[in-house]
């Protein structure tokens, strides 16, 4: 059964945007409506108005057969039009209290207009998902790279809005763009079959926001970005406590990732820069605040002078000494390391000169799990660049989430004793 012509009738009738077969995300998987046609409301704001259901009509099948699944419908989306539309042309309108069906020419007009803002995450985070595998479906089709993410995301979202198959424009609130092209992409790649990226937990990527806090004042780097889960909780801390972040620059060596992170970017409140580029080679600014979660165990080929004037081919000794000479004056850096670094008898030297050069303000060790699919337990690490001063040593336990959630005991000692108040 072709859906084209009532697709076409709806465009016709003012609606500027029809899903065919959406998925809802409560309902049951094998249950989708047929056709979801979205207007604007009272208050301009693009909502699910219309939905229809075909049938095709034979002795057995009759249109008020349709009315069950426009129940649904209704229950779920909140929809206020209800049409069943048997043999792609004869058009039955539903009741308010979707009991009885009456014969209409077709779909009444959207008394608000098909134009509406978007205000909506999920909705947003899913259009975009939509056109990221519709992409990824079409490139695997044709033997193509498997998506170009400014393609996949800019076909259907811009940074003004979604531009619908009639070429009209929904506009998207700016906020709601960048919240949902952060879910939907990440997500996309989380569930890849090729994806390949590293994404850090939010517990810590909001944790590390929060550590950083006082130093998101100016600019902020990550040298190993990754797909920029530490960059964006630390632009939504800035933006909710008007620290005055104003410049954000995120480095990783893998392109594809560096794409991901720069589709994300675009939405993003404050200027954002992705390179895709070796940190540990590429001419990288001093920054008054880093935050980053460097690979674990990476193997260095040829020894590395650290600042100490020691050499190593430790690659978790090399990636923090690389990092703490990327720190401005005063400047602080957050990151999440393997605990390795705090012990390992190859880096005493070097751990004995960063104690006396640099503060290390805090350390917080994070239990085996907390980073998943790794027996690697990890610590949270603050470095300024200040005088040395005692450090802040908590070990965390199985609760360690809610203890680095906002209020938590660890989060708020850690804080106090970094900034010598709490915030």
């Amino acid at each position: 059964m072709s859906t084209q012509s009532i697709r076409d009738t709806l465009v016709r009738a003012g609606y500027e945007f029809v899903q065919v077969e959406p998925r809802i995300p409560d309902a049951k998987a094998s249950w989708n409506p047929d056709l979801v046609a979205w207007a604007a409301d009272a208050r301009g704001t693009l909502v699910p108005w219309l939905v229809v259901e075909t049938k095709k009509q034979h002795a057995a099948v009759h249109p008020e057969a349709g009315l069950p699944a426009l129940a649904r419908a209704r229950d779920l989306l909140g929809t206020v039009d209800h049409y069943v539309v048997v043999n792609d042309t004869e058009w039955f309108r539903a009741d308010p209290g979707i009991q009885r069906l009456e014969r209409v020419d077709g779909p009444v007009p959207p008394p608000n207009g098909g134009e509406g803002e978007i205000t909506d995450v999920d909705l947003a985070s899913s259009l975009i998902s939509e056109a990221l595998w519709k992409t990824t479906s079409r490139s695997r089709d044709r033997r193509e790279p498997l998506v170009d993410y400014a393609f996949a995301s800019d076909v259907s979202f811009d940074l003004g809005g979604l531009r619908t198959a009639t070429g009209a424009r929904l506009p998207v609130k700016r906020d709601v763009l960048w919240q949902a092209r952060r879910r939907s992409i990440v997500d996309f790649e989380r569930r890849g079959r090729e994806a390949g990226i590293y994404t850090s937990p939010k517990a810590i990527a909001q944790a590390v926001a929060r550590l950083a806090g006082t130093r998101l004042t100016w600019d902020l780097l990550d040298p190993f970005c990754g797909a920029g889960s530490f960059l964006w909780e630390a632009i939504d801390y800035a933006q909710e406590h008007r620290t005055g972040l104003n410049t954000v620059l995120g480095y990783d060596i893998n392109v594809r990732t560096a794409e991901v992170a720069r589709s994300i970017g675009n939405a993003a409140p404050v200027p954002v820069e992705i390179v895709a580029a070796d940190a540990l080679s590429a001419d990288l600014p001093l920054s008054t605040c880093v935050v980053s979660a460097p690979p674990f165990g990476l193997r260095i080929l040829e020894h590395h002078e650290l600042l100490d004037g020691s050499t190593t081919r430790d690659g978790d000794l090399v990636i923090l000494d690389r990092i703490v000479r990327l720190l401005g004056s005063g400047g602080r850096a957050v990151l999440h390391l393997p605990v390795g670094v705090t012990f390992r008898s190859t880096g005493e030297q070097y751990r004995r000169f960063l104690a006396s050069r640099f503060r290390i303000a805090a350390i917080l060790g994070l239990p085996y799990g907390a980073v998943a699919g790794t027996g690697i337990r990890t610590v949270l690490m603050v470095i300024e660049d200040a005088p040395s001063t005692d450090t802040f040593v908590a070990q965390l336990g199985e609760d360690w989430e809610s203890q680095l959630a906002p209020g938590g005991a660890a989060l708020e000692a850690a804080l106090a004793h970094i900034d010598g108040h709490r915030p």
